[in-house]
């Protein structure tokens, strides 16, 4: 009875949400909701890996159907829609430092450039004196793009923190930057030739 009313409640919150944020729909619209077949409630709970089998599981459900309506409806592939977002967030910056970022390889990321170019998102310069330094920078109609998706990006990442309230969404945000920021920290002691403490393996 408890569960019931914590859902009814949980519903209307997000009613009210999505009316106050009308652009959020999108989102309610791409995220399909389905009963978990038997195996992949496997996956899922009985996986030795389960933090990474439900961080996938999530990532794809975001991104598939984000990527997908980015391909129908601009005609850009994944990585040539991640180098506009990426210039969005930060504009002025060179092909090597989104590749960096994203991990996407350098041939692949290079490409996408070249495409987004031609097709007028995406402006190059030469930085100062060095000619193999270039930067990019989001153009008018790149910025179109952007802003044309980002109600659809932004509304089903809402859709899918929607179970939570203000202090798990926060909760979460926090415990993920940590694992995050943990990463980076044993990057660099492995770089200065440390070995990481037993706390931190």
């Amino acid at each position: 009875m408890r569960e019931k009313s914590a859902r009814r409640l949980r519903l209307q919150h997000n009613d009210a949400f999505m009316v106050e944020n009308p652009a959020l729909e999108d989102g309610a619209e791409m995220l399909s909701r389905q009963r978990l077949d038997a195996f992949t409630h496997a996956r899922l709970w009985k996986n030795p890996c389960g933090f990474a089998a439900r961080f996938n599981y999530l990532a794809l459900r975001y991104n598939v159907p984000l990527y997908g309506w980015v391909k129908e409806r601009f005609d850009l592939s994944r990585v040539e829609f991640v180098v506009i977002y990426s210039l969005a967030i930060q504009d002025g910056v060179s092909a090597s430092e989104i590749a960096s970022s994203t991990a996407f390889p350098k041939n692949t990321l290079s490409r996408a450039v070249n495409r987004l170019i031609c097709l007028g998102y995406v402006a190059r310069r030469i930085d100062g004196g060095d000619r193999r330094a270039q930067i990019l920078t989001l153009t008018e109609a790149g910025r179109a793009v952007v802003d044309e998706a980002m109600p659809r990006f932004a509304g089903l990442e809402q859709e899918m923190l929607a179970p939570l309230n203000l202090v798990e969404r926060e909760m979460l945000s926090m415990l993920l930057a940590k694992v995050v920021l943990a990463m980076f920290h044993s990057e660099s002691q492995t770089e200065d030739g440390g070995v990481p403490s037993t706390e931190e393996m």
